[in-house]
């Protein structure tokens, strides 16, 4: 059986690694002629650039089974545990989240009207409407307007960089809608949650490694050798004898390559195009589901002149915060606060965000522009007045699939319609989650069915051939 990957992300990558080490004929076809999709690491002048995630959250045994695997445990770094604070926007002014009760006490990110109507979640009932609910619904329910805008809104930027108004709670948090469908509400399903116990839950810990993000795909791709073929730019796809055939373009030469099965590891829009001949109704679907772009603004500065403690993860603003104030970017990541090795002694690194829902037109603005605009909210927000010593901009027209409402609706559409095309299956972070840990997982969960169900064709066809 030969198995065709079309997409050299981590979703790609993992379904292939799994797939090839549990012995199937399996290659993947890149455009790109680097593996990794949007994880790439860079370093030049001191500095480490990540142009897409700079982290993940350890909490999936999987993504360690993996790391072990290909030798890299050891090269995990985790997140500076004394540098822990996240900050939020607030008037101007940088406010840490709290992290405890006591902080929630103190804390001037909300107010003590806003402080109250949070403490009232256990008493707001269970949502009984036909209708969906966005982020911004649910949340405004149960806990109140000014967590949204200071808490949540906040957080979703730094996850989606999407609207909480246009996207599904269901979709992009399905535990949280979990905790009040089963449980009744927030606090109550936490306290529930705790009592049961179960297995012990792994730190919430972001990581990444010492050489960046990069590290993962290039030695997937390393183990997966000439199994691994990139500068493939793959233009349709059609059933073909006993299978499929991918028509693409390699060196400007059409080639066309066959195979029992096919997975469409691209963002939606791509695997929109390539499986358009094959049916038209899934190709709709997959149009549909968005993306933002974002563009990153990485800025290397002296420490010296940098005032702030940089003792956390960074900055997010609230949406109401830009309105109100004209801020350009939707946050910012201390990136050498986080990780060792991002920048050199005496260095700091801030990774700045742009973009996203809030401002879909980004990608229209020059370099100078878009600079002026991060150095003038670092000033405002940090009191950075100094010019940073390196700068590099980074422009992603489609980089964080949003789960609109409406999502899991158009996601069974495509399930549906799939079976229809038996040998087709779809992986990627635009179907049941974002995070480069959760894309590990899912695609690990693809591989193990397309070796089931490679499996059990075998069985049959050697029943088949003892009775005749």
């Amino acid at each position: 059986m030969k198995i065709l990957i079309i997409g050299g992300g981590i979703s790609g990558l993992t379904a292939a690694y799994w797939l090839h080490k549990n012995g199937l004929d399996v290659t993947v076809l890149e455009k790109d002629k680097r593996p990794g999709g949007s994880i790439r690491t860079e370093k030049e002048k001191g500095y480490l650039i990540e142009y897409g995630p700079n982290s993940t959250l350890d909490i999936y045994r999987e993504v360690d089974d993996l790391c072990e695997e290909l030798g890299i445990l050891d090269n995990k770094i985790f997140a500076d545990s004394t540098n822990r604070n996240r900050y939020v926007v607030r008037e101007g002014r940088l406010r840490p989240l709290p992290t405890g009760p006591l902080q929630f006490l103190t804390t001037d990110l909300w107010s003590i009207k806003g402080k109250l109507r949070l403490l009232r979640e256990p008493f707001i009932p269970k949502y009984s409407g036909a209708s969906e609910e966005s982020i911004a619904q649910f949340v405004v329910r149960r806990t109140g307007q000014e967590f949204l805008d200071y808490a949540i809104d906040p957080f979703v930027t730094g996850v989606f960089a999407g609207d909480p108004g246009r996207l599904s709670l269901k979709s992009c948090f399905p535990k949280m809608y979990a905790l009040e469908q089963d449980y009744g509400g927030l606090v109550k399903g936490s306290i529930v949650g705790r009592k049961k116990g179960g297995e012990p839950k792994r730190k919430m810990r972001l990581f990444s490694f010492k050489d960046g993000l990069q590290t993962l795909p290039d030695m997937l791709s390393k183990v997966l050798g000439n199994h691994f073929i990139g500068g493939c730019d793959v233009i349709s796809l059609r059933k073909g004898s006993g299978g499929f055939e991918v028509i693409m373009k390699r060196n400007g030469v059409e080639e066309i390559a066959r195979a029992n099965r096919v997975v469409l590891a691209t963002p939606a829009r791509f695997a929109a195009n390539i499986i358009h001949p094959l049916s038209e109704l899934i190709a709709t679907h997959l149009m549909q589901i968005e993306y933002v772009p974002v563009v990153i603004v990485f800025t290397g500065f002296d420490r010296g002149h940098i005032k702030h403690k940089l003792d956390g993860f960074g900055f997010l603003i609230p949406s109401k915060e830009s309105k109100q104030q004209g801020y350009s970017i939707l946050g910012s990541i201390w990136s050498s606060a986080i990780f060792p090795g991002r920048a050199s002694d005496g260095k700091v690194a801030f990774t700045n965000i742009l973009g996203g829902a809030r401002k879909t037109d980004i990608l229209e603005y020059s370099d100078r522009e878009l600079i002026d605009m991060s150095l003038r909210d670092l000033k405002t927000i940090l009191n950075i007045g100094d010019k940073p010593d390196f700068v590099r901009i980074v422009r992603q027209p489609r980089a964080i699939p949003q789960y609109t409402l409406g999502h899991q609706v158009r996601i069974k559409s495509i399930e549906k319609g799939l079976q229809d095309i038996p040998g087709l299956y779809l992986a990627g972070n635009y179907i049941n989650g974002v995070s480069v840990g959760h894309c590990i997982v899912e695609a690990m969960k693809l591989a193990i069915k397309i070796k089931d169900q490679a499996s059990k064709i075998k069985i049959t066809l050697g029943t088949l051939t003892k009775s005749v």
